[in-house]
């Protein structure tokens, strides 16, 4: 490959990877024109290239002519995901926090600087409950989550949030797990309808997610936790 046919080729990548991202986070499937105003391209560009990832098995289209995620792709990010140290050891204690708070809880981790991106829950029992949020990056301005995640904490060791912009009707509770080099690789939260969560609750709630970070964070061998 030339050098000038080089940044027009990384190019070309970068608008696949994102059409890719856009499809893969897409609810109910994309059209072609929302694919491409959300990737900003020209259709005719974003028509090739979810060729490409049809071909490639990375997306499928339906009889509406809807994009979705295709099977090349869920297989890489389960494997992704499989191999993820936080991921596989997470789910006990995210079914302990719904347990005991009866709220949906969340392994959450930094996407970029400014938003968290949720990679696995387990439901709150009741009716009434947090709406399923895995696989969904939000803003972490204002948020438990955010907090959490970098380093906001209170001297309990967490971070709480309440009818936040993101979540105007919620309560949150969410704290830090550290990797084995000291370093905030997850959080754990619950969120829940904020009229049911009381101050005392959120408190309760708060310290129970805490003391489920700091035993994940031990797990992942941070010594600051070791029991």
């Amino acid at each position: 490959m030339s050098e000038s046919a080089e940044p027009t080729a990384i190019r070309t990548v970068e608008r696949a990877l994102r059409l890719a991202h856009i499809v893969a986070i897409s609810s109910g499937g994309l059209t072609l024109t929302a694919a491409a105003r959300e990737a900003g391209l020209a259709l005719s560009t974003a028509a090739r290239l979810l060729k490409a990832l049809e071909l490639s098995g990375f997306a499928w289209r339906d009889s509406s002519g809807l994009y979705h995620p295709g099977p090349r792709m869920l297989q890489a990010g389960a494997i992704a995901l499989g191999h993820l140290p936080v991921y596989k050891i997470a789910e006990p204690h995210l079914r302990d926090l719904a347990d005991f708070t009866g709220e949906t809880a969340y392994l959450a981790v930094a996407e970029g600087d400014s938003h968290a991106l949720y990679l696995r829950q387990v439901e709150s029992p009741r009716a009434i409950r947090h709406a399923t949020w895995a696989g969904r990056a939000i803003p972490t301005v204002g948020t438990a989550v955010g907090a959490a995640l970098n380093g906001r904490l209170s001297e309990g060791g967490y971070a709480v949030s309440r009818r936040t912009a993101v979540e105007p009707e919620a309560a949150a509770a969410a704290a830090p797990v550290y990797d084995s080099a000291g370093g905030v690789v997850a959080a754990l939260s619950i969120i829940g309808p904020s009229f049911r969560i009381s101050e005392e609750d959120l408190a309760s709630y708060a310290k129970a997610v805490a003391e489920h970070a700091q035993a994940l964070s031990a797990e992942l061998g941070f010594p600051g936790f070791a029991r």
